[in-house]
């Protein structure tokens, strides 16, 4: 028993269509994308529950489809070969999501932390230290999205680039401020340390 969704015969020979495909023929890309793209959104949707994920990954296969479309010339079933790819980038998707809410835990948790106000402070001004630091345009993006409150499509207009290049930018910005706050917050409680000692 499969265990991708089956579907009926498609009415062309599909080991045809992806020689057309691999030697570059948009109009056989276009057949393929416009006769497998719903199934491929329903069976994604049931991974995910989310119709906007789904639709991002059905992107991604079909872009990976077409950038390595050499491959397919060798690929003796479509329909496991397509379903396979869908997987994978969805678990895919899945664990960066799972581990991009972990490092937002964390970065609330460390947001929280109850500070006396002096550490407060102290913690805030390295904060922006590191925003200082960010590449201008996760600078930008980071400040539209944490202190303005846009959304990614929001930003994404405004800094004419696409919502997936907003979303990575804000990543990395979270991710390098997070690094940048650790490291100097552990050398600032080493010098206060070091300094009570020789009092």
């Amino acid at each position: 028993m499969s265990d991708y969704p089956l579907h009926a015969r498609l009415p062309y020979d599909e080991k045809e269509l992806l020689r057309r495909i691999a030697a570059g023929s948009e109009a056989a890309f276009s057949q393929l994308f416009n006769d497998w793209h719903q199934r491929l959104g329903e069976y994604i949707y049931r991974l995910t529950g989310s119709v906007s994920i789904s639709e991002e990954i059905v992107q991604e296969v079909f872009v990976a489809i077409w950038t390595k479309r050499e491959l397919l010339q060798n690929i003796d079933n479509v329909q496991g070969y397509i379903y396979r790819l869908s997987r994978n980038r969805t678990l895919n998707s899945l664990r960066n999501r799972a581990r991009e809410r972990a490092r937002h835990t964390e970065w609330v948790a460390i947001s929280e932390n109850p500070l006396s106000s002096a550490d407060n402070e102290i913690y805030y001004q390295l904060i922006d230290d590191a925003i200082s630091q960010l590449p201008p345009q996760q600078q930008k993006a980071w400040q539209l999205s944490r202190r303005e409150g846009l959304m990614y499509e929001e930003i994404a207009g405004q800094m004419q680039l696409s919502r997936e290049t907003v979303k990575r930018h804000i990543q990395l910005a979270i991710r390098s401020i997070m690094s940048y706050v650790k490291q100097h917050a552990e050398l600032h409680a080493v010098i206060l340390t070091l300094i009570s000692f020789f009092l």
